[in-house]
C-alpha cells in the first residue's frame, strides 16, 4: 500500500522475484505508473484490500493507515512489513545487492534503513556486474572440480583458489576460457 517512491522500491524487489503485485493507493508516483506488470488500485486502502494476500508493504506517509493495513493483513493471515516502523513489521527487508546468482544484502534490523541502503551503494562500485558471469562459472567449475577431485580437502583448496582476488583477476583479464584452464591445471595438480 503506497504510492511513491519509497513503495516503488519495494514493489520493484517483489516483481524481481516473480511476486504478483498489486498496489493500492490514491496516487502513483511515475515509476509506478510505468511498470507494466503491476496491478494498481487507485484510491485509498480499504481492508479488502489484503484479502488473499501472503505478504503486504504498508509504505504510505500516513501512519495510522500503514497501522491499518498492517492489522487488516495480519487478520487475514499475511506476513507484514510497515516502512520505518520495525516494531509493526513480521520481517524487515534488507538492502540488497544481486549479481546473478550472487546476492549481497545488508540490515540493520530496521534500526537504519538509510544506512543499510547507504552500505550497499558503497558496496556496489566492489561488486560489478561481471560477477555474475564469474560465479556462474565458478558454479560449473565446482561441479568438475567435485567429479574428478575426491579429497575432499584438496577440492576445498581449489575451490579458494578459483575464489581468490589473482582467479577473478585471470577471468576479467583473459575470459572465461583462462579461468577453465586454471581450475584443469588445478585439479591435475599442475599449479
Amino acid at each position: 500500500m503506497g504510492g511513491g517512491a519509497v513503495a516503488r522500491r519495494k514493489v520493484q524487489s517483489l516483481l524481481d522475484v516473480g511476486a504478483d503485485v498489486t498496489v493500492v493507493s490514491p496516487e502513483f508516483c511515475e515509476e509506478l505508473l510505468r511498470l507494466d506488470a503491476v496491478r494498481r488500485i487507485e484510491r485509498p486502502f480499504e481492508e479488502r484490500d489484503v484479502a488473499g494476500a501472503c505478504l503486504v508493504c504498508a509504505a504510505t506517509n500516513d501512519a495510522a493507515v500503514n497501522s491499518a493495513v498492517a492489522a487488516a493483513a495480519r487478520k487475514q493471515g499475511a506476513l507484514v512489513n510497515v516502512v520505518d516502523t520495525p516494531a509493526e513489521c513480521d520481517f524487515i527487508v534488507p538492502s540488497t545487492l544481486t549479481r546473478g546468482d550472487l546476492t549481497i544484502s545488508v540490515s540493520t534490523g530496521g534500526a537504519g534503513p538509510a544506512l543499510a541502503r547507504r552500505l550497499r551503494l558503497e558496496l556496489e562500485p566492489l561488486i560489478p556486474q561481471d560477477f555474475a558471469e564469474f560465479v556462474s562459472l565458478l558454479g560449473e567449475i565446482r561441479a568438475e572440480v567435485a567429479a574428478a577431485v575426491p579429497d575432499i580437502k584438496r577440492r576445498s583448496a581449489i575451490a579458494r583458489e578459483l575464489a581468490d582476488k589473482p582467479a577473478l583477476d585471470l577471468f576479467r583479464q583473459q575470459g572465461p576460457a583462462a579461468l577453465r584452464q586454471l581450475a584443469r591445471e588445478l585439479i591435475r595438480g599442475d599449479s
